[in-house]
C-alpha cells in the first residue's frame, strides 16, 4: 500500500524559490548579472554566478582581507580542473552523467513548482497576524525523560509526594546528560512547526504548570513550563522584519501543503504497484551491501533471493533482463533504474535494520520516493522547464562543478604511497588520510600551475569590485550551509568552492 509519508517528503524551501532575485535585490542597478568577472578559456564566470557561489559558499575566503578576490581565485582553480576534466571525457562517465541529469531534473522540477504551485498560495492578514503573535510568545521549558514506564511511575510518585521538579531535574544530569539536553527556550511558533499538537497544549497553559506524561517513540517525557513571556515590538524595522518572516513561513507551509496535494494526485492517476518478486530480488541485492553478514544470514535473504528469481523464471548467474520493479498506468520502472537512482543518493539513505519487516518497509518507502522523483522529472521535462533560462544557467554551473569534482577524485585515486610515507604511518607520525591529503594538494597545485600555462585567464576587477555581497573581509564570518534535502537529490543550494581550499590559505 502507498504510504502517505511519500508526499510529505517533497518540500521546496520558499526562500530558495525566490533566490534568483537575490542578486538583483543586493546589487540593484549597479551591475548587470551577465557581466563577466573572469574568463577561463571557454568558460565565463558571470557576476551572477560569482555572487551565488560566494554567498552560499564557505566562510574562510570571507575572513580574508581581500575576500572576493580570494574566492574568485578558487573558482578559477576549479574551472581549470573542470576544463581538463572535460578534455578527459569525465562528464561522459556514467556516474557524472547520472548526477548531472539528476541535478538538472531537480532544477527543472523546482521551476515547475515555483511557476505552477507557488502562485496558488494565498495568505490573509489574519493568518499573518496569527503567526506574528506566535513568534512573539516565548516559552522556557524543562523535562524529565525516561525510556520505560517503571522509571516514569517513579517520577510520578515523587511528584505526588511533593518532591520538587527541580531536584528530579538535576538528579537526571550526569557526565553524558547535560542541562541543555533537557531544556529549551523557543517561540511558540517554532514549537508549533516541530510539533503542532504539543504547541496547542502549551498555548492553553501557564508558567509553573507540569504537563501530564507524553509518550514518544523513544520514551516518556514529563514537561514543566518554567516561564512564558511576550516580546515587545520596539520599532517599525522590527515589525517589518517579523512580518516578512511570517509571510515566508506561511508561504513555506502552504507550498508544502499544495505540493503534497499535487503529488498525491499524480499517484492517484498513475496507481503505481511494486512487483513483489522484483522487490524481493532487490531487497536481497541491497542487503548484501547494507546489512551485516549475520543479519543477512539470519533473515535468510539468500534463500529469498533464489525463490524470487525462480518466480521470475531466472537463476543466479543469469543475465537479468529488464525486470520491472514498479508498474503503473502510464509508466514502468525497472530494477536497473532504481539501482542507478539509489547509487546517486546512497550516502543520504539510512535503512532501518532492527528486523526484516522494518528493513523491508524502509526499502518500500524508498521505492515510492524514486517513483515520485521519476514522475516529477518527466512532467517538468514535458512542460519544458528544463529549458528555462534560470534552470539552464544553474545547470551549466553544476556541470562545471561536477566535472571538477569527478576529475579531482580521479587525481586522488591516482595517488600512491612510497616506502618513506608508509613508514611514517607505521611510526604513527602521520595518518594515512593526512599523507594522502598532503599529496593530493601537491598534485593539484602542480596541475593548476600546468593548466594556467595551457589556458588563458582574464579577470575584470572592475566588475568584481562592483558586486555587493553580505559579508566581506569579515574576520568573524561563520560557515552556514543551506542544503536542499527535500528535493529530488540532496545538494547545496548552489555550486560553490570546496572547503578543502582552506588548507591552501
Amino acid at each position: 500500500m502507498l504510504k502517505t509519508f511519500v508526499f510529505l517528503l517533497f518540500l521546496i524551501i520558499i526562500s530558495d524559490s525566490f533566490s534568483q532575485d537575490l542578486f538583483s535585490e543586493s546589487n540593484q542597478n549597479d551591475i548587470n548579472k551577465a557581466d563577466i568577472v573572469a574568463q577561463v578559456d571557454t568558460i565565463n564566470i558571470t557576476a551572477e554566478e560569482f555572487y551565488y557561489s560566494y554567498e552560499f559558499g564557505p566562510a574562510f575566503p570571507k575572513r580574508n582581507s581581500n575576500s572576493k578576490e580570494t574566492h574568485l581565485n578558487y573558482i578559477i582553480n576549479e574551472k581549470l580542473l573542470a576544463l581538463d576534466g572535460y578534455n578527459e571525457g569525465i562528464i561522459e562517465q556514467d556516474y557524472a552523467k547520472g548526477i548531472f541529469s539528476d541535478i538538472q531534473s531537480d532544477l527543472a522540477t523546482e521551476e515547475l513548482f515555483r511557476k505552477e504551485i507557488l502562485p496558488k498560495v494565498e495568505i490573509s492578514e489574519i493568518e499573518i497576524n496569527q503567526v506574528i503573535e506566535k513568534k512573539l510568545i516565548e516559552y522556557e521549558i524543562r523535562w524529565l525523560y525516561t525510556e520505560n514506564e517503571k522509571s516514569l511511575e517513579h517520577y510520578l510518585i515523587e511528584l505526588r509526594n511533593a518532591v520538587s521538579f527541580d531536584s528530579l531535574f538535576y538528579a537526571q544530569l550526569n557526565d553524558s546528560v547535560f542541562a541543555d539536553n533537557r531544556q529549551m527556550k523557543s517561540s511558540l511558533y517554532n514549537i508549533y512547526i516541530k510539533n503542532p499538537v504539543f504547541a496547542q497544549i502549551l498555548d492553553t497553559l501557564k508558567a509553573g504548570n507540569i504537563l501530564a506524561p507524553i509518550h514518544a517513540d523513544d520514551g516518556w517525557y514529563i514537561i514543566k513550563i518554567d516561564n512564558v513571556w511576550k516580546n515587545l515590538i520596539t520599532n517599525e524595522t522590527e515589525q517589518n522584519k517579523l512580518r516578512s518572516e511570517s509571510i515566508d513561513a506561511l508561504n513555506t507551509s502552504k507550498m508544502a501543503e499544495l505540493s503534497d496535494h499535487y503529488i498525491k494526485s499524480l499517484f492517484e492517476e498513475e496507481k503505481p504497484i511494486i512487483k513483489r518478486e522484483a522487490f524481493n530480488t532487490l531487497r536481497s541485492y541491497l542487503g548484501k551491501f547494507v546489512l551485516t553478514p549475520e543479519k543477512y544470514s539470519d533473515w535468510r535473504l539468500d534463500m529469498k533471493l533464489d525463490s524470487a528469481l525462480s518466480d521470475l523464471g531466472l537463476n543466479r548467474g543469469d543475465k537479468y533482463p529488464g525486470i520491472f520493479l514498479v508498474v503503473s498506468t502510464n509508466h514502468n520502472y525497472s530494477l536497473d533504474e532504481f539501482i542507478i537512482w539509489y547509487r546517486n543518493r546512497e550516502q543520504y539513505v539510512k535503512f532501518l535494520k532492527s528486523d526484516l519487516t522494518e528493513f523491508s518497509q524502509s526499502l518500500e518507502n524508498l521505492i515510492w520516493v524514486m517513483v515520485r522523483d521519476k514522475m516529477l522529472m518527466e512532467i517538468a521535462a514535458q512542460k519544458g522547464y528544463n529549458k528555462v533560462l534560470w534552470v539552464k544557467k544553474q545547470s551549466d554551473w553544476w556541470r562545471d562543478k561536477i566535472a571538477y569534482s569527478v576529475y579531482r577524485n580521479e587525481l586522488a585515486k591516482s595517488i600512491t604511497l612510497n616506502s618513506n610515507e608508509i613508514n611514517l604511518m607505521k611510526d604513527k607520525k602521520e595518518s594515512q588520510s593526512e599523507i594522502m591529503s598532503e599529496k593530493l594538494s601537491e598534485k593539484i597545485l602542480y596541475k593548476i600551475l600546468e593548466l594556467k600555462n595551457k589556458y588563458k585567464i582574464s579577470i575584470n576587477k572592475d566588475v568584481l569590485n562592483k558586486i555587493k555581497v553580505s559579508s566581506e573581509n569579515d574576520k568573524n564570518a561563520i560557515d552556514m550551509y543551506i542544503v536542499k534535502r527535500g528535493n529530488l537529490i540532496p545538494r547545496l543550494a548552489y555550486p560553490s568552492i570546496d572547503n578543502d581550499w582552506a588548507s591552501w590559505e
